[in-house]
């Protein structure tokens, strides 16, 4: 349980940085950066990628997300944990399930646009 919240709450900057090169996110009075964003990140830095995505996670982390994240890392870790009580590779499907988890409120953000309108 504990293992599937920790991992999804730290998994989750990984998520955000594979989604900006990947698809797009939200940065915080920024726009969308990424591939299908305003803002592509092949022509930026990535060192100026990757301090955008740590500010839109830490924005968004503040607004709910430090909430939200470890909430759904723990109830999947906890599924997951009692799945595969007997296997010998629990802990690697925990964090799996927990890596997938935490993708899922960063592609919410990344397409919320299109569920409530531009913001």
């Amino acid at each position: 349980m504990k293992r599937g919240a920790i991992f999804a709450l730290a998994s989750s900057l990984l998520v955000a940085l594979l989604f900006a090169y990947i698809f797009r996110i939200p940065i915080p009075m920024g726009g969308y950066i990424g591939p299908f964003g305003i803002v592509s990140t092949y022509g930026i830095s990535v060192v100026d990628v990757l301090i955008s995505v740590l500010v839109a996670w830490l924005f968004y982390g503040m607004f709910g997300g430090f909430i939200i994240l470890p909430l759904l890392g723990a109830v999947t870790g906890e599924c997951v944990g009692r799945i595969y009580a007997a296997s010998e590779n629990k802990n690697k499907m925990i964090l799996l399930w927990s890596f997938l988890i935490s993708a899922i409120p960063v592609f919410i953000l990344s397409i919320l646009d299109h569920i409530i309108g531009p913001w």
